[in-house]
C-alpha cells in the first residue's frame, strides 16, 4: 500500500521530531553522566576496581551511560636500584634506563621482560637473573 505524498512528507516529518528528542535526551543524558578518575596502580588496585563494577548497582550505572571511567595518570612505582630487589610485572626499555648501572635484573615469578629492554640490559652489560 503506497502513501500519498502528502501522507508520506507528514510522516518523515514526525519521524525526524521524535529522533531530535531522543537524540537530545540521549546527548544530555551523557553529558550528565559521572566521571570517575580510576588510577590502577597494582594488582590490589585492579581488584577493587573489578569488584566495583561487577557490583550490581554500579553494573546497571555503567551500562545505562550513568556512570563513565577515565584513566588517570598514577605515579610509577620506584624501581630496584640494587640486585637484591626483585622485579614483576612487564619490565620495558624505560624501565630499565632508570636502573643503576651496577644493578643486576632479578626477574620474580611472573615477571615478563620484554626483547627491546632484554638487548637494552645486554648492552649495558646488566646480569639477568630469574628467581622461581
Amino acid at each position: 500500500m503506497a502513501l500519498r505524498p502528502e501522507m508520506s512528507n507528514e510522516l518523515r516529518s514526525m519521524v525526524r521530531d521524535v529522533l531530535r528528542e531522543v537524540m537530545a535526551s540521549r546527548s544530555q543524558a551523557a553529558s550528565a553522566a559521572a566521571v570517575e578518575t580510576v588510577r590502577i596502580a597494582n594488582d590490589t588496585d585492579l581488584a577493587a576496581f573489578v569488584a566495583r563494577i561487577i557490583d550490581p548497582a554500579h553494573a546497571e550505572k555503567i551500562r545505562s551511560g550513568k556512570l563513565r571511567f577515565t584513566l588517570g595518570h598514577s605515579t610509577p612505582a620506584t624501581l630496584p636500584t640494587s640486585s637484591s630487589e626483585v622485579l614483576t610485572g612487564v619490565i620495558t626499555e624505560q624501565k630499565i634506563d632508570r636502573l643503576s648501572p651496577q644493578a643486576a635484573l632479578v626477574l620474580g615469578p611472573g615477571a615478563v621482560l620484554t626483547p627491546l629492554a632484554r638487548d637494552k640490559a645486554r648492552r649495558l652489560g646488566l646480569k639477568i637473573e630469574r628467581r622461581r
